[in-house]
């Protein structure tokens, strides 16, 4: 990082703030030790540091406060085969537009990249290529029906795509 401790604290409370996350006094104690040992560690580690910073920090406190930040994109976890997984904040504290929780593009290319995997598995046939519209109007959904709109839901965004469930 190029900003290390108590300097990069406010950047990344405030990106925290920007993707709705609320900080409070255990999480600022959690970021600030993240910040500090810079390489990824795992949550005792962190606990340990946080402690450091403020003493009540929970180790329950520190598991959520990971996760959310994997899921905002903010943090991410490197899972040994055999060991505990360890976290570390993205080097940049600012979020770009592909990276935002959120992006329409970068769900559609999540959308067909599973498509392409459910293909690749068998559940899924690409469609000849005048089917593929990736704008999904709300209004074009079908209407489902109450035995498995999950499945309805998912054919109607597959054809979008030009695939068609098996």
């Amino acid at each position: 990082m190029t900003e290390t401790g108590r300097d990069a604290l406010p950047a990344w409370e405030a990106r925290c703030k920007s993707l709705g996350l609320l900080i409070t006094v255990p999480r600022r104690a959690i970021l600030a030790a993240m910040l500090e040992l810079g390489t990824a560690h795992d949550a005792v580690t962190l606990l340990q540091a946080a402690r450091e910073h403020h003493a009540a920090t929970s180790l329950g406190t520190v598991y959520r406060l990971l996760r959310e930040l994997e899921q905002l994109g903010l943090a991410q976890v490197q899972v040994p085969a055999h060991g505990r997984c360890h976290w570390r904040l993205h080097d940049s504290p600012e979020t770009t537009p592909e990276q935002t929780p959120g992006n329409v593009r970068s769900m559609l290319k999540q959308v067909q990249h599973f498509l392409s995997e459910l293909e690749k598995l068998g559940f899924a046939e690409a469609q000849p290529a005048a089917h593929n519209s990736v704008a999904v109007p709300m209004s074009s959904l079908p209407s489902h029906s109450p035995v498995d709109p999950t499945v309805d839901l998912l054919q109607s965004i597959a054809e979008r795509f030009g695939y068609r469930l098996a």
